[in-house]
């Protein structure tokens, strides 16, 4: 396959670096490092090196601290007693070799938050590259992964590769991804590999294959879609379970789910229709907020009862086209299509969520946004940054909310008044964090 010279240019930049550095070449970091499972008192660091050294974690803060790790091949240290809303920078020294980073830990509830999503890299390392060079500008506190992040499971030099472009994301954004089809390996469709290469919470009856946190006043659902693994029967109980109890901690404003397949797309693979059957129900009873899916490799959105849903598939792989006939029950709900490499910036503040669309090349290709901005008086934004401050005031438990539906979405001076706050929010924490 040939290369344009502007791509070789483009992915020796990025090779550069994102490289850690060493002295003496006595080892070296193969994978990362990179983070993973943030809470508001806790990250994971990971990565692989070519040889069992041991290392030290060092970590700068309140409190800064020492972390002596033994041999092994790959690292998962929990780097714990941390202060919620605060950023800490940390170095891992190896054998001569240094790599250096940074991450926040999880805000308190009622601060504001912003998180990135995209999915579906595989084998396209160009415009994965090109997507990862512009996610690495955004100041945003996390990454959900839709899935398919290599083209085949059981190959290391696969996992490799997606670990080589994402390095200097990962070491400073922690990734929360989610299993795409092509991430599994074998004729049993394991995520062995998956499993090896992610430290996720392990609070599911198929630990890792899908899991839930908790963000802020947000709760997250990261499930497995893959419908030959189970994910139609054991899981569909969980996550109900999940749902409810969501809804009846007053602390959750918004629910977010994230999984590899799409219910609604009028993509070259079209919506699940079992995912459509089993779920959907689920998400518009509980009222989720949002689903983000990959698979078909395009950015679509659509909206049912309420709930919007989002395909963010274009994170590298080869682009699909819109099909030439898709279900009505798809064509209905789909608002907007582009076949295109981009990504999803979420803004969540209060009550008031924003997701941005945004290609790979930095324009926007739309904003939507829906809910309020929280009122005069509640907490100060220096929370996010700072010292914990008092929570802001709550909305009425879901069971006396009224319904949601068209007139969920703002009016025009609501819109306008929610922007100015989110960029008023994000202008303040990305100076504290800088």
């Amino acid at each position: 396959m040939s290369v344009t010279r502007g791509a070789v240019v483009i992915a020796l930049a990025l090779a550069a670096a994102s490289q850690p550095a060493w002295a003496g070449g006595a080892a070296r970091f193969k994978k990362g490092p990179y983070l993973q499972n943030a809470s508001g008192t806790s990250v994971t660091l990971m990565w692989e090196s070519d040889d069992r050294e041991a290392a030290v974690v060092e970590i700068a803060g309140e409190p800064s601290r020492r972390i002596e790790v033994k041999p092994d091949d790959i690292q998962e240290v929990v780097i714990d007693g941390l202060a919620p809303g605060r950023r800490y920078s940390y170095k891992v020294v190896m054998a001569g070799a240094v790599a250096k980073g940074e991450f926040a830990t999880a805000p308190q509830p009622g601060a504001p938050f912003s998180f990135v999503v995209f999915g579906d890299s595989r084998e396209s390392t160009g415009s994965h590259q090109r997507v990862v060079a512009r996610v690495r500008d955004e100041v945003v506190d996390f990454i959900l992964g839709t899935g398919d992040f290599v083209s085949e499971g059981q190959k290391e030099s696969d996992w490799q590769t997606f670990f080589d472009i994402e390095r200097s994301l990962l070491d400073h954004t922690v990734l929360y991804p989610s299993l795409g089809n092509h991430d599994r390996q074998g004729r049993g469709r394991t995520a062995d590999a998956y499993r090896k290469y992610f430290s996720l919470p392990e609070n599911s009856p198929d630990p890792e294959r899908y899991y839930a946190f908790t963000y802020g006043s947000a709760r997250f659902l990261i499930l497995d879609s893959n419908s030959n693994s189970f994910a139609l029967t054991d899981q569909t109980a969980w996550i109900e379970e999940q749902l409810q109890a969501a809804r009846l901690d007053p602390q959750i404003r918004h629910i977010f789910v994230s999984m590899h397949h799409p219910p609604f797309s009028v993509s070259l693979h079209g919506g699940q229709a079992e995912l459509r059957e089993a779920w959907t129900p689920l998400f518009e009873k509980y009222q989720v907020a949002a689903v983000f899916s990959g698979h078909d490799h395009v950015y679509s959105r659509a909206e049912r009862s309420g709930v919007h849903y989002f395909v963010s598939g274009g994170g590298g792989a080869a682009l699909y086209p819109r099909k030439a006939r898709s279900s009505r029950i798809d064509v209905q709900a789909t608002k907007y299509f582009e076949r295109v490499n981009h990504y999803l910036k979420v803004h969540v503040y209060g009550d008031l969520i924003e997701v941005t669309a945004i290609r790979a090349d930095g324009t926007i290709i739309e904003t939507t946004s829906w809910g309020t901005p929280p009122a005069r008086g509640a907490a100060p934004l220096v929370a996010r940054a700072g010292s914990p401050a008092a929570p802001a005031a709550r909305p009425a438990p879901a069971a006396a909310a009224a319904p949601r539906g068209a007139g969920d979405h703002v009016g025009l001076f609501g819109i306008l008044g929610g922007i100015v706050v989110l960029a008023a929010a994000g202008a303040i924490v990305f100076l504290l964090r800088r």
